[in-house]
């Protein structure tokens, strides 16, 4: 058994001080400071600093010159252990628009990968590409989209956690249906979806959404379009990225005012994130990246740059968030979101032992998986 005593314990509610987290491989309890004999226990002093969830990236391409799309176990593998010195305790490798061939090495390189735990813990695949509006697909080849296939999906249900579909395409509303029965959750976005349109596919099941504002029908007094759609329906979980270029940081509160739970932060990190300025190849296009931006040969945003400790830091400076709901939004609400919040995403007895220390600007000086 170890006890973590001396932090700002992060839970869904509250910041606790004054109290001590107790765990092995799961959450044992969280206890009065004064109510627990450490003599002679294995004690971890968190000296004043914040204890969290682990996070949960649930929107990540790549990092460290590897990317989801190489099909690469050892790339994945590598990019799960950089996720953990973030925080990152679980994520969802992101799949951006491929050919059937490469899109079938990467599922079964993704299979290999959540079975060899390295690092961050894989949930299952985001297929972000394929299903995506030609007018709203962003930095996504055109040549590889195709119309919603319920089958292609179904039949990798076992790896595939999460799928976008642009709610206008033929076909959408049954293809929704189609795999949210079979337990795969569907997001909206890369869309030139109207209000209406995107209605429809909530009501057929679809729960998320893409990276509100990014790559989507415009937000207009008139036409509100998929974001009107998504800010005002409490069915759907709404992805923001959250490093200030993406998004303005006004939009912080202002999302969260109209979503609350159901916010879900992100970073849409690609290949080049953590590697020198330069020249790069993403989803068999050219991008270029230079500081904090990313974008392809046409100036159009190709992904962020971002880690998702630095996202949290940003959002903490730039909103009046009650830190508590932005921990939230980096662990239970994405949690809630992929169904596994009844093992993963806050700091509730019973559940895995994944703790994150960081201090007031969210630098990472501790993370615990599984306890260890």
């Amino acid at each position: 058994m170890k006890y973590i005593k001396g932090g700002k314990i992060v839970t869904e509610g509250n910041v606790l001080t004054n109290h001590i987290l107790v765990f092995d491989d799961k959450i044992n309890a969280i206890l009065p400071e004064n109510s627990v004999d450490l003599t002679d226990k294995e004690v971890i002093d968190a000296k004043g600093n914040y204890v969290c969830p682990g996070f949960i990236s649930t929107h990540i391409h790549g990092c460290m010159n590897c990317d989801t799309e190489d099909g690469s176990v050892d790339g994945l593998n590598k990019i799960a252990e950089h996720l953990l010195s973030t925080g990152v305790t679980h994520w969802c490798p992101t799949l951006c628009t491929v050919d059937i061939p490469a899109f079938n090495k990467t599922l079964n390189a993704v299979r290999q990968a959540k079975k060899d735990g390295v690092g961050a813990q894989i949930i299952g695949l985001y297929l972000e590409g394929i299903f995506l509006s030609k007018e709203k697909k962003g930095a996504h080849k055109e040549e590889w989209l195709r119309l919603p296939d319920a089958n292609l999906v179904i039949k990798n249900k076992d790896i595939i956690s999460l799928v976008i579909c642009a709610p206008e395409l033929s076909g959408a509303q049954e293809f929704i249906k189609a795999v949210t029965e079979q337990g795969v959750n569907v997001a909206v976005g890369h869309s030139n979806a109207t209000y209406e349109q995107t209605k429809q596919a909530i009501d057929a099941g679809a729960t998320d959404t893409t990276h509100l504002f990014n790559a989507c029908s415009p937000l207009s007094h008139r036409d509100t379009g998929l974001p009107g759609a998504v800010l005002s329906d409490d069915r759907v979980y709404t992805e923001l990225i959250c490093d200030n270029f993406h998004v303005s940081p006004v939009m912080y509160d202002l999302v969260y005012k109209l979503k609350g739970n159901k916010l879900i932060l992100i970073t849409d990190s690609i290949r080049p994130a953590g590697m020198p300025d330069g020249e790069y190849i993403q989803g068999g296009l050219h991008v270029t990246k230079k500081g904090a931006e990313c974008r392809l040969d046409d100036g159009t945003i190709a992904g962020s740059m971002l880690d998702l400790n630095k996202g949290i830091n940003n959002v903490i400076n730039n909103s009046n968030i009650p830190l508590n709901e932005i921990i939230n939004a980096v662990s239970l609400n994405p949690a809630r979101m992929l169904k596994v919040d009844d093992k993963i995403g806050s700091l509730e007895v019973g559940k895995n032992a994944d703790i994150v220390i960081a201090d007031e600007d969210f630098n990472i000086i501790n993370v615990f998986k599984n306890g260890k």
